[in-house]
C-alpha cells in the first residue's frame, strides 16, 4: 500500500477546521489529516515540523491571510499543493491566487463532493509530479555515472572527426573542458609488462593499464588544461593545451615513476603542437606514429614525432591514408615488413580472379606515389631511385606478369629505404656534431646537464640520449666526463694550477667529487698522475 498523503488544516474557525476534518473519508482516497492551525503563524511552525503534501487554508485569517501565507509556504517549499478557502464577495481577491502558485480555490460554504473531487485531482497530480521527479533522478543518476563514458567519447570524438566548431565548444563547456586552442599537442602513452616467457593474461594489462592511467591522472591533477583519457584502442591519451608547462619535461618525469612504481615498460608518443580545434587529430596521428617507432627506438623511451620525423615541415604529407603503414615501414628503415606489405596486396591482387593487368598496374601506382611522396618530404632527389626519373611511373605502365611487377617494386622500396636510412644516419650525425660543439663550448658550466641541453636543441632527453649513446658510443653523462677528464690532464701537465682550480675550469665545483672522476678515468690519484708526469721530465 502506497504512503498516505499528509493534509493540514488552516482556518481560524474551529467549525470549519472540523468540517474539513469530517466531510470526507481521507484515508479512503489516499490522505491523511496531520494537523489543524487557527492562523498562519501556526500553520508555518507545522509546515517546518510535519512537511504536509496539500494544505487547506482559508483566505481570511487574524494577523496573516491565505495568500501571503501561501505565498512564504511557496518559497520554501515550491512542491506543496494548497487549497485556498473563500467566500462570494472574495472571489475577485481569490484569484490572485492564482498568480502566486495556488493550486485551487473553493467557495464557501464547503461542499464534500467538491472536496473530494479537489483531493483526488491533486493526489493525481502529486503522484505525477513524483513520477517525473523518480525518473528525472534517475536519469541523472544514470548520466553522472556516465560522465566519464561520455566525457571520453567527446575527446575522441576530437581526435577522430571533423566537427563544428560552436558545437564543439558548447559540449566542452558542459562536460567542464577546459581546452585552450591556442596551443595544442597530444601524447600517447603505452605500458606493458616486462618481458615473460608466458603471455601475460588480458585481465593483467587492463589492471596495469588502470593502475597506469590513475597514476597520470594523479600526475596532471593540478593542471587544468591537461586532459587525460582513453582512445578508442584503449591507449592512454594526454591532451595538453598548458602552453607553460614543459611537456616532453614532464613526459620523462611521468615514464620515469610509472617505470619504478609499476615495475613495467612505458613508452610514449609525442605529437607536434599545433593552433585550433580541428589540428588535435593531426597533432594525435603524430604521437601515435611516434609510438609505433618503439619498434625501432626499443621501449621506455619517449619518442617525440618532430625529432623522428625528417620531412620537410613546409612539405605536405600526401599519402594516401590506406598506405600510412608503408610510409611508416619506409621512414623507419623496416625493409622486411615493407617488402611484407607491397608481398601482401599484390598477392590479395593475385587471389581475386576478376583483377586484370591494369588493375595491378593502378596498384603499383599507389605504391610508386607512397614511396615519392616519402622521398619528398624528406627532401631526397630520386634520380637515383628510379632509372628514369622524369617518369618514375613508365616502367609500370611496360610490365605484363605480377612476378615481374612485384620484383620491381620491392627493388624500388629496397633502393627506397637504404636511402632513406642514409639521409636519415646523416641528419642525426649532424645533430650529434652540434651537440659535441655545445659540450665542448660550455664544459666549464657546472649545470651543464642532458636535461638543458635537449631544451637547447629543443628535444625530449630519451631521443637525445637514444641517438647520442648511438652515435659516439658514450652516453651524455660518459661524454662529458670524458671532455671533462681529457681537458683536465692537458691542464695538469701544461700548468701550475691546483686540483681544486683545475676541477673549477672543467665545470666540477667538488674538488672531492673531480678526484673519484679523475681516478676512474685515468686509473691515477691527481697526485700519482702528477708523480708520474714528473718522472717523465727526467
Amino acid at each position: 500500500m502506497s504512503e498516505l498523503l499528509k493534509v493540514l488544516i488552516v482556518d481560524d474557525e474551529h467549525l470549519v477546521r472540523s468540517l474539513l476534518r469530517n466531510c470526507i473519508n481521507w484515508n479512503e482516497i489516499g490522505y491523511e489529516v496531520v494537523g489543524e492551525a487557527s492562523n498562519a503563524h501556526e500553520a508555518l511552525d507545522l509546515v517546518e515540523e510535519l512537511r504536509p503534501d496539500v494544505i487547506f487554508t482559508d483566505i481570511y485569517m487574524p494577523f496573516m491571510d491565505g495568500l501571503e501565507f501561501g505565498k512564504i509556504v511557496f518559497e520554501k517549499y515550491s512542491n506543496i499543493k494548497i487549497v485556498v478557502l473563500t467566500g462570494h464577495e472574495e472571489f475577485e481577491y481569490a484569484k490572485r491566487s492564482i498568480k502566486i502558485g495556488i493550486a485551487d480555490f473553493l467557495l464557501k460554504p464547503i461542499n464534500d463532493d467538491e472536496i473530494r473531487k479537489v483531493a483526488i485531482n491533486l493526489k493525481q497530480k502529486i503522484e505525477s509530479e513524483r513520477d517525473h521527479q523518480e525518473e528525472y533522478t534517475r536519469i541523472k543518476k544514470q548520466l553522472e555515472e556516465n560522465l566519464p563514458y561520455l566525457r571520453e567519447r567527446l575527446l575522441n570524438q576530437l581526435l577522430q572527426s571533423s566537427f563544428e566548431i560552436d558545437d564543439i565548444m558548447h559540449q566542452l563547456d558542459y562536460f567542464k573542458i577546459k581546452i585552450n586552442p591556442e596551443h595544442i599537442q597530444v601524447a600517447v602513452i603505452e605500458a606493458s609488462l616486462p618481458d615473460m616467457d608466458d603471455f601475460p593474461h588480458e585481465e593483467e594489462l587492463l589492471m596495469l593499464n588502470m593502475k597506469c592511467y590513475d597514476l597520470i591522472t594523479k600526475f596532471f591533477r593540478q593542471d587544468e588544461l591537461v586532459h587525460i583519457f582513453r582512445d578508442n584502442n584503449r591507449n592512454i591519451v594526454i591532451l595538453s593545451c598548458e602552453k607553460s608547462i614543459d611537456f616532453s619535461e614532464c613526459l620523462e618525469s611521468l615514464r620515469t615513476m610509472l617505470i619504478n612504481k609499476l615495475k613495467c615498460a612505458v613508452s610514449a608518443g609525442v605529437g607536434g603542437i599545433y593552433t585550433g580545434l580541428s589540428r588535435i587529430k593531426n597533432s594525435y596521428k603524430e604521437a601515435m606514429y611516434a609510438l609505433n617507432y618503439k619498434i625501432i627506438a626499443g621501449k621506455n623511451q619517449v619518442i617525440s614525432y618532430n625529432e623522428i620525423n625528417f620531412s620537410n615541415p613546409s612539405q605536405p604529407a600526401l599519402q594516401n591514408d590506406n598506405f600510412d603503414t608503408l610510409a611508416f615501414y619506409l621512414k623507419a628503415g623496416m625493409q622486411s615488413k615493407a617488402s611484407e606489405f607491397i608481398e601482401n596486396i599484390l598477392l590479395g591482387a593475385c587471389e581475386n580472379s576478376n583483377m586484370r593487368i591494369e588493375s595491378i598496374r593502378a596498384l603499383a601506382s599507389n605504391v610508386i606515389s607512397i614511396i615519392i611522396n616519402v622521398l619528398t618530404e624528406i627532401e631526397i632527389n630520386f634520380s637515383d631511385i628510379f632509372s628514369n626519373s622524369s617518369q618514375p611511373y613508365e616502367r609500370i605502365f611496360m610490365i605484363d606478369t605480377l612476378p615481374e611487377m612485384k620484383d620491381y617494386l620491392l627493388t624500388v622500396a629496397v633502393k627506397a629505404i637504404n636511402s632513406i636510412q642514409s639521409t636519415q644516419t646523416r641528419k642525426v650525425s649532424q645533430i650529434v656534431e652540434k651537440v659535441k660543439e655545445h659540450i665542448q663550448q660550455n664544459m666549464t658550466d657546472p649545470d651543464l646537464s642532458l636535461s638543458n641541453t635537449a631544451r637547447k636543441f629543443y628535444m625530449n632527453m630519451s631521443y637525445l640520449s637514444r641517438i647520442f649513446k648511438q652515435e659516439t658510443g658514450y652516453t651524455f653523462v660518459e661524454y662529458l666526463t670524458k671532455v671533462r677528464m681529457e681537458k683536465a690532464v692537458k691542464l695538469l701537465k701544461e700548468t701550475d694550477l691546483k686540483a681544486y682550480q683545475i676541477a673549477e675550469e672543467v665545470g666540477i665545483t667538488n674538488p672531492h667529487y673531480f678526484g673519484i672522476c679523475f681516478k676512474k678515468w685515468t686509473g691515477l690519484s691527481i697526485n700519482d698522475f702528477k708523480k708520474a708526469e714528473l718522472e717523465k721530465v727526467k
